[in-house]
């Protein structure tokens, strides 16, 4: 059967005839009717056997021409069966190469970069685009043209072409290209050797002798890349030459960390200093036998292959420079199980490790070419041929294709074409066999290297420098006066438990994040500035958090036991500046470290390293690097107060720090008031993680999240009042003690048991207003110990008190309804809130609601993603239907709801809508749906994925198999593991149990981290054809009650 069927296959290839002229080359294309052009995939090269589909199969339409690059505004995918799906900008001609003359047709390369700008897939250039690089399936580039070629070959008429399809010049064969046979000696379905259509399913087509500079372009290839470059590019390098965006100091002064025991030490290093030891010969080439390297890597992840070129530091190489043994030198044991890991800059641990013995051997890792055999189902069995080259070093790289890396996407030089985010340095590596997705595994946002076991030389407690380790327990003395200069905290602190605020072994990774200040600053010594890299707890986090003072006035003196130095708090806890790197945003510190080592008392100190001797592989190299880590073992570093002229302060070998401080004057810290200061508030329930007291003192220690605000009163009289108040955020503290996921009403009782019930949505809600003083916005529920007059000096307040007749009350101020009171503003301008004001308050219960679904309805802590908005669209050639659903009509939708285990980024069990049957729900009846063009999904940053391309339309409407042949659907999640899906980690119904963050919506697709895209907004669906799209939607199926 099998043979018949190709027998059939290629004698309706003979017979398809196609428009022409004999044998002569000047043929008329005028009169072409590309819609039903035999050229093309989509219409099966004019087979009409319905068993027979070699060319409009998904395998082809669904693969994707990709057009990215620095010149173009954002990278963009388009499959071949949108490219086929469409009369403009198509070309048919005759063209020349090594393999003869044939008629060609496809798609104009000009059209292509200019006249399809609009819609969801619209191509827009930058002003700076100038080169274009067409490039295989590989990457690797198989030609350039200036812009200014591709125009004017459209305008002589002899268009470049990315080709879909082949035929004789005679006019009586034709054919769409295919992919390459898995075995050279074998071809794919629908190869017709007399037109040689493989190496497909786009070839680039043109005129080799008129246009472009491509010598080695002999013979038509395939295409599936185009690259848009800018007239000029700023190199690798985080420099000034390359320009402010990327010479930015927060890119070129970004700090990157070295150590473990296998270096014994720690190093810090700017960007700048390592991009120093990658040397440039006079031709512009990286120095033979230095630490720098250049290549093009070949990388992978779940979805794609890809080719870029790379530029950094020889990882193994480094290393050895900054003193780590090599591998002969360790042995064959110890260098393989010395381990390589990496930090990113929030502290997480990247999943790739190498030991030594894998840096020191390149050969371990190859480029490798993608067979076109391959469909990515894990069918494919790679052999030796795919194998190009062995011998990639690790590269540490800052930049990729002659550009820096960015931090963020939203940094001035990140190109969303080029996608050169996850910077400034990322840990890049090849291939160590075929189907290694080493793309997926590259270090991005580094910020240490661990060499061997992680040991933090950095500190004096953990150092096995036993001179700097002596010093762990010097003490530091903490004074904290009131303004009576009465003493509220008398404390000593070590060496040791200062550095253990960060690095303590149940220190919780946010709070180290927290503390924890690590940057270049300026110290002022004799008549000129010294820039070092300072290391510390970060002075606002150590009184406030650690500390935890009942205010933020006052001043602070620090002292070395002879010098004193005085500022006010407002003046420490400001941010600085480093003058001379043209930094901002630098925070005070009380610093341990100096350029990564124990800071000692002087240089004649045990413990003092002026430098470390390094290991230079160039003349060039430097030959030591400077530690000078005298000033401690702590010191006080204040970044200047001025952008342009360095004020920067510093108190070295700090001994004693004095808070005089003008409290809080709400807070019940003095008599009468500090009766009160132990009672205590409980909140409990279903509806919280745990159940939690807390003293008034207590809530009042937290300063940094202190209110005070003017609040507007309407009693059940009618009668509007102003009162000020200052307290905790109700919320703040619900989110504090951990919310469940379905957490609802919250009721409030007072000492006398009577309750006001409220909504959580009425708790956490932070915009009510003062409908007395308009200016007094941003208002949320508190819970207040103590109160003031509206409009009045804001540092004139008193603590609450129980009644009237309790001492302290004073009725001017109206200080009564504490220790705690819950303070509610006003809903609307007449809404009464007296009554939901709860005197002193006792308790506060959080109950739990029902839930049959995880939809974002099931607490108030999830609802505000209710009112999301997503919007669905169906377009075809010349029409297009749009519609906004709001989150909460998704979530309604319970017959196509879906919730099922998946295993792709360990997301575990999910729950949302089915995406394919999402799209027959709506637009069912839409002609050409059930044989779409694309299904493209849009991420809110701009990412998208054309799921059709890739799980082609079997995927979409049966599901993709897991591992074990099981089918999981592709569905539109809102949920995973019992929690709705937030925006951020930052969001209180994030719980790092589920990893409900990226949302509130996002594709989860099994197998596939690519097509797995968060931040979905939007989903577009193209279909073959034309006419006008109408469609109708039956609001009764977002209705709950039915």
């Amino acid at each position: 059967m099998k043979r018949n069927a190709v027998l059939m296959v290629m004698l309706a290839l003979v017979l398809a005839l196609i428009a022409g002229c004999g044998e002569k080359t000047e043929i008329d294309f005028s009169g072409v009717d590309y819609a039903a052009s035999v050229y093309k995939h989509i219409n099966n090269g004019g087979l009409s056997e319905d068993d027979v589909l070699p060319y409009n199969v998904d395998a082809i339409t669904s693969a994707t021409l990709t057009v990215e690059g620095p010149g173009v505004v954002s990278s963009i995918p388009l499959s071949v069966r949108e490219l086929e799906n469409r009369t403009e900008g198509l070309s048919r001609g005759v063209y020349s190469d090594k393999s003869g003359k044939y008629i060609y047709e496809g798609i104009d390369l000009a059209y292509l970069l200019k006249d399809m700008a609009d819609g969801d897939n619209g191509i827009i250039l930058t002003d700076k685009a100038y080169i274009v690089d067409l490039k295989d399936c590989n990457r690797e580039t198989i030609a350039s043209f200036t812009l200014e070629d591709v125009n004017s070959a459209s305008s002589d008429g002899r268009p470049i072409l990315l080709a879909y399809g082949k035929g004789t010049t005679d006019g009586k064969l034709a054919a769409p290209f295919v992919f390459d046979a898995a075995d050279e000696s074998e071809h794919s379905l629908g190869y017709v050797k007399k037109l040689k259509n493989d190496d497909g399913c786009l070839r680039l087509v043109y005129d080799l002798n008129t246009y472009g500079d491509n010598k080695d372009y002999k013979r038509f290839g395939n295409v599936a890349y185009v690259y848009i470059r800018e007239s000029t590019e700023p190199g690798f390098k985080h420099t000034k030459e390359s320009g402010e965006a990327y010479g930015a100091s927060k890119l070129s002064d970004y700090i990157i960390t070295f150590r473990g025991d296998a270096l014994g030490r720690e190093l810090d290093f700017t960007v700048a200093q390592l991009e120093a030891l990658a040397v440039y010969d006079k031709d512009g080439s990286l120095t033979q036998g230095g630490i720098g390297y250049s290549d093009f890597y070949s990388l992978a992840n779940t979805t794609y292959w890809y080719v870029n070129e790379y530029e950094g530091l020889d990882l193994y190489k480094l290393l050895m420079y900054l003193g780590m043994e090599s591998s002969e030198e360790m042995g064959t044991a110890k260098s393989r199980t010395t381990l390589i890991s990496f930090l990113a800059a929030d502290g997480v641990p990247a999943a790739e490790s190498f030991s030594v013995d894998t840096l020191s051997y390149p050969e371990a890792f190859g480029f490798y070419k993608k067979n076109a055999a391959d469909m990515g189902d894990g069918s494919y069995k790679p052999t030796n041929a795919d194998l190009v080259k062995l011998g990639y070093p690790v590269l540490l790289a800052y930049g990729v294709n002659n550009y820096p890396y960015t931090i963020g996407k939203t940094d001035e030089g990140y190109l969303s074409g080029l996608n050169n985010n996850g910077g400034p340095m990322r840990v890049v590596f090849g291939k160590n066999q075929y189907n290694h997705a080493n793309g997926s595994y590259q270090v991005q946002y580094l910020s240490d290297v661990i060499v061997g076991e992680n040991l933090y030389y950095n500190t004096h407690k953990y150092t096995d420098d036993a001179s700097q380790n002596a010093l762990t327990e010097d003490e530091l003395s903490i004074l904290v006066y009131d303004e009576n200069g009465k003493t509220l905290v008398e404390r000593k602190m070590t060496v040791g438990e200062i550095e253990d605020i960060i690095y303590g072994g149940d220190v919780e990774a946010n709070a180290a994040k927290a503390a924890r200040v690590k940057d270049s600053y300026e110290v002022r010594e004799n008549s000129g500035t010294e820039n070092s890299v300072y290391e510390g707890v970060e002075l606002e986090y150590l009184l406030m958090e650690e500390l935890g003072l009942p205010g933020t006035n006052g001043t602070v003196t620090f002292s070395d036991g002879t010098k004193e130095l005085t500022v006010t708090m407002s003046e420490l806890f400001a941010e600085g500046y480093n003058t001379s790197l043209e930094r901002s945003g630098l925070t005070s510190l009380l610093a341990f470290s100096k350029n990564g080592s124990p800071m000692v008392e002087t240089a004649e100190s045990g413990g003092y390293t002026a430098q470390y001797e390094l290991s230079p592989l160039l003349d060039t190299d430097p030959k030591f690097y400077t530690v000078d880590n005298d000033g401690g073992p702590l010191a006080v570093i204040i970044p200047s107060s001025d952008a342009e002229v360095c004020k920067a302060l510093s108190v070295m070998n700090v001994k004693s720090i004095m808070v005089n401080l003008v409290p809080d004057a709400y807070a019940h810290s003095s008599a009468p008031y500090s009766e009160l200061k132990s009672k205590t508030v409980r909140f409990y329930g279903e509806g919280l993680n745990s159940e939690r007291s807390f003293t008034v003192s207590e809530l009042e220690g937290m300063q940094t999240s202190a209110i005070t605000r003017d609040y507007s009163i309407l009693g059940q009289d009618g009668e509007h009042t102003e009162a000020r108040y200052r307290g905790v955020s109700v919320y703040e503290l619900f989110a504090e003690i951990g919310l469940k996921n379905n957490a609802g009403d919250v009721t409030v009782y007072a000492e006398d048991g009577t309750s006001v019930r409220f909504s959580l949505s009425q708790l956490k809600k932070q915009n009510f207003s003062n409908y007395l003083n308009p200016s007094q916005t941003g208002l949320g529920a508190i819970l207040a110990y103590g109160c003031s007059k509206a409009g009045g000096d804001i540092m004139d307040g008193l603590p609450l008190v129980q009644s009237p007749s309790s001492d302290g009350y004073k009725a001017d101020y109206g200080n009564d309804g504490g220790a705690l009171m819950l303070i509610m503003p006003q809903e609307a301008k007449n809404s009464v809130n007296s009554e939901l004001c709860v005197k002193n308050v006792a308790a506060i219960e959080v109950s739990a609601n029902d839930i049959d679904t995880w939809g974002h309805a099931m607490s108030d802590v999830y609802s505000e993603f209710l009112d999301y908005e997503f919007t669905f669209t169906v377009k075809n050639d010349d029409s297009e239907w749009t519609q906004v659903f709001t989150l909460g009509q998704l979530e309604a939708l319970d017959s196509i709801r879906v919730r099922d285990t998946y295993s792709v980024l360990d997301m575990g069990e999910c729950e949302g809508i089915n995406i394919w049957q999402f799209v027959r729900l709506i637009a069912g009846d839409v002609t050409g749906i059930d044989n779409p063009v694309s299904v493209t999904v849009y991420a809110s940053d701009g990412y998208k994925n054309d799921l059709l391309s890739v799980f082609y339309l079997d995927g979409l409407e049966n599901g993709v198999e897991d591992e074990n042949g099981d089918r999981k659907a592709l569905i539109l999640a809102y949920a995973v593991k019992g929690y709705p899906f937030v925006d951020s980690e930052g969001h209180e119904g994030y719980t790092g149990l589920a990893g409900n963050s990226c949302g509130p919506l996002r594709v989860i697709a099994e197998t596939n981290q690519g097509a797995s895209v968060k931040y979905v907004t939007k989903l577009v669906v193209t279909v073959p054809g034309s006419g006008k799209i109408n469609i109708s939607v039956d609001n009764s199926i977002f209705d709950t009650e039915k």
